[in-house]
């Protein structure tokens, strides 16, 4: 037996071992959702090999922009510069 409080009346309620899913409180007759622990932890945890690697890729492709931007005005300078009639 697992004993739990009710979410609605903090009344305590034993429940048996390995039992989950909708119940209702017996003292306040409200419906409860009672989960495995083990579920619920697992529920929203991400590989962080995944995590690492999306880091990396986002990292990446901010250098590869940064280094675009850099060269596109460089080349937009050098053509002006040529335009102008030369660099001196």
């Amino acid at each position: 037996m697992v004993e739990i409080q009710c979410p609605h009346c903090d009344e305590d309620i034993e429940l048996e071992d390995d039992v989950f899913g909708l119940f209702d409180c017996p003292h306040c007759d409200e419906e409860f959702i009672w989960e495995d622990d083990e579920d619920v932890s697992n529920e929203h945890t991400t590989n962080p090999s995944v995590i690492s690697g999306v880091k990396i890729g986002i990292g990446i492709v901010g250098i590869v922009l940064l280094l675009s931007m850099i060269f596109f005005v460089w080349f937009l300078l050098y053509i002006r510069a040529s335009l102008d009639g030369g660099f001196g």
